[in-house]
């Protein structure tokens, strides 16, 4: 649910998580904003703080603008295009992951969406990560 700037967008949130500096966030909120500002030039319209849209550095907010494409949390569809309910309810034990899980990751992201399926179906998870961040307590309660 980030939009593409400010506190909760791309660059502060997810610059930091890729390895970025407080001097390279500042960097790419900046580029950000002007990305926003080209947009907001070409079509009349503010982009800047749709929900989701500073998901994949801001790629989203492109295919709303040039493709008319509409919004939609990506591991609904991959979650639906790889079938994963049939998938959990014959599994035993479903294993998902991701680099890092902390308070973002209860946002939607994958490990959420897959929890969440097994879950429904008492399927015990394991949740893999390369790091464990602030918040990541809050992952637990959907499974």
């Amino acid at each position: 649910d980030n939009p593409l700037v400010g506190p909760r967008g791309a660059a502060a949130v997810f610059g930091p998580q890729k390895g970025a500096t407080p001097e390279m966030v500042e960097t790419l909120e900046n580029g950000l904003r002007n990305y926003a500002r080209i947009l907001h030039a070409l079509t009349g319209r503010d982009m800047s703080q749709i929900p989701g849209g500073g998901a994949a550095g801001g790629m989203g907010i492109a295919a709303i603008v040039f493709l008319e494409a509409e919004m939609k949390p990506g591991i609904e569809i991959v979650m639906q295009a790889v079938k994963l309910e049939e998938a959990v309810k014959e599994a035993s034990l479903v294993i998902t992951g991701e680099g890092r899980i902390d308070s973002q990751t209860a946002g939607g992201k994958a490990p959420i969406g897959v929890a969440s399926v097994a879950k429904r179906h008492h399927v015990p998870v394991i949740g893999i990560a390369g790091v464990l961040g602030d918040g990541v307590e809050a992952v637990h309660r959907h499974g």
